[in-house]
């Protein structure tokens, strides 16, 4: 008896040991900083080599109207070992790159070529130096050797690398696009302190108490200069891989440059502006059908595991083709602070959608890709459509006005590519519930 428990304990703390170093591994994908701090934060260098962007370069990605657009996307050409200003000491060497975007709120850079070192360190910052993202490093590269910025706040931000001379030949590089950001979607400024939809519900208010977990499964999802809202879904491994279900009205552009922010919202019930710095780069596309041929949804899977520190909840759902008794959404109306939303009207079928109209809260441009969940707690839909006309630029409108609300069933997904990825163990099952980062268990 004796033996059997030291076997069973021996092999469990040899999973356990595999499970910390998989982990590991999956983290060195992620879009997270490493620590540290830019070398020339605090000394400022009048001499830096600021290059312009040109704005009759813009990149039209022909964005769905229900898409909340922030930003417009230029097309560049930037090497920045060959641009920047070079400062060596000894044998370090301190690369210092200026771009401006006049007028921009912030600024976000595409990299179609990243490649950095051990020992190098990558950081952004505004010319005024109240804020910088980084550091990164060979941590950060990927096996598609591109990578996408959060934005940084100012229409002139420096880009400074810092590398030991040896390593500075392995250094790739290049910067593809550049987004340009009009709206101010991280609130930098706190021009989004004047609530956009005050008719959605802040998740922190007690109204979201019982709904926590699934707060946690929502996310904002930027696709260059446009945004939506989606889900992190679980599978019937409850293996926590980095799946997201979003609206296939959303996608658009390369998915390797779409960037997943976590847990923006408010501490406070009448709050207006949340957290910035929980991100993650990178995804592909797995399945999708779009609104004329199915229930406009897209299966992504992000090319990076989701930091623990994030605290995600995958969500659960339910393929079940009856009308939900309860429908609660989740989302990011107007690219703001989550928000959510609840209505007593029945949920009726409409081919590939499920109808209704919200009580306390409305979906606007922003919402798209969000879930929303039935009497259960699991995710039956997708958001996909409205039935009214775009408020823009006055998005007060969509709090006085009552519409119904398009869902993309999920149960009509199932059958066009998400049961590949969401059922693994080819269970059959009809629903399964969510899995936050303390329900892994080790079989």
């Amino acid at each position: 008896m004796l033996l059997i428990i030291w076997v069973t304990m021996l092999i469990y703390n040899m999973l356990k040991q595999l499970f910390i170093i998989f982990s590991i591994i999956g983290f060195s994908y992620a879009q997270i900083q490493q620590g540290g701090s830019p070398e020339y934060y605090d000394t400022r260098i009048n001499d830096i080599n600021f290059i312009e962007i040109d704005h009759n370069n813009s990149i039209d990605r022909n964005f769905h109207p229900m898409v909340f657009q922030f930003g417009n996307e230029y097309d560049v050409d930037i090497n920045v070992l060959n641009m920047a200003t070079l400062i060596q000491e000894g044998e370090n060497l301190t690369y210092l790159l200026g771009v401006e975007s006049r007028d921009a709120y912030a600024i976000g850079f595409n990299f179609n070529e990243f490649v950095l070192t051990e020992n190098s360190e990558l950081y952004f910052y505004d010319e005024d130096q109240t804020m910088f993202l980084g550091s990164f490093n060979n941590l950060n590269n990927k096996s598609t050797l591109d990578l996408t910025t959060s934005v940084i706040k100012s229409d002139r931000v420096i880009i400074e690398l810092n590398v030991p001379l040896d390593e500075a030949e392995n250094i790739r590089l290049n910067i593809d696009t550049v987004i340009h950001d009009y709206t101010d979607i991280k609130n930098y400024h706190g021009f989004s302190d004047l609530d956009r939809e005050d008719c959605n519900i802040n998740v922190i208010c007690e109204e979201g108490d019982d709904w926590r977990e699934q707060i946690d499964g929502v996310i904002r999802v930027t696709m260059g200069g446009g945004l939506c809202s989606a889900s992190i879904i679980n599978n019937t491994a409850n293996d926590r891989t980095p799946y997201v279900l979003f609206a296939d009205h959303c996608v658009g552009g390369s998915a390797s440059s779409y960037v997943f922010d976590f847990n923006y919202q408010s501490n406070t019930c009448n709050g207006t502006s949340g957290s910035l710095n929980q991100s993650v780069s990178g995804c592909v596309l797995l399945a999708s059908a779009d609104i004329n041929s199915g229930p406009d949804f897209a299966l992504l899977e992000m090319t990076s595991d989701i930091p623990d520190s994030y605290n995600p909840f995958y969500v659960g759902w339910s393929r079940s083709n009856n009308a939900p008794s309860e429908a609660v959404g989740i989302h990011h109306p107007g690219a703001d602070i989550k928000k959510i939303s609840f209505t007593n009207d029945t949920v009726s079928s409409n081919g590939y959608f499920w109808e209704f109209k919200y009580e306390d809260g409305r979906v606007i441009p922003g919402s798209s890709g969000s879930p929303f969940f039935d009497q259960d707690k699991r995710q039956v839909g997708i958001a996909s459509y409205i039935y009214t006309n775009y408020c823009d630029p006055s998005p007060d409108c969509y709090c006085d006005q009552q519409y119904d609300h398009g869902y993309g069933r999920f149960d009509m997904a199932w059958t066009m590519g998400l049961s590949t990825y969401l059922d693994p163990l080819n269970s059959g099952a009809e629903a399964i519930d969510g899995v936050g980062m303390s329900g892994i268990s080790i079989n």
